[in-house]
């Protein structure tokens, strides 16, 4: 059974507004066997100016993930809008379990407009294509 969990600082600081939100997000998606896939919740800018992506990390894998020196990018359409390499050493999905998370994308790896709708958008893994930022 697939489950969702918070990481224990989430728990404790995460709004009963957001809460709801990604427990409804969680319901709603249709999960693909056997990868890592990611719903994408909301897209915001903190004071430095740095894109904020609240996504709900999905591992349907008989594996847990943890992210170290791994490429996330951010596509609309076709087109590259962010990427970035994560290391995070306090995220870790358990398989076959889904959990939210803030991805931060600095200042220079990301053209995003924010005139585009986050229905409109999506993250992946890195997957070698070409580099358009």
């Amino acid at each position: 059974m697939h489950t969702l969990n918070y990481q224990t600082a989430w728990e404790k600081q995460i709004s009963a507004k957001d809460k709801a939100l990604v427990e409804r997000k969680f319901e709603e998606t249709i999960l693909e066997e056997d990868t890592v896939q990611y719903t994408l919740i909301r897209k915001d800018r903190n004071y430095k100016n740095e894109l904020l992506v609240l996504v709900l990390v999905h591992n349907t894998t008989d594996q847990d993930i943890m992210y170290k020196q791994k490429k996330l990018c951010l596509w609309h359409n076709d087109t590259l809008v962010a990427e970035h390499i994560f290391t995070l050493h306090n995220l870790t999905v358990k398989s076959n379990s889904s959990m939210p998370w803030t991805f931060i994308f600095p200042i220079g790896t990301y053209n995003l407009e924010e005139k585009i709708e986050i229905d409109h958008i999506f993250l992946r893994e890195s997957i070698e294509r070409k580099s358009e930022i």
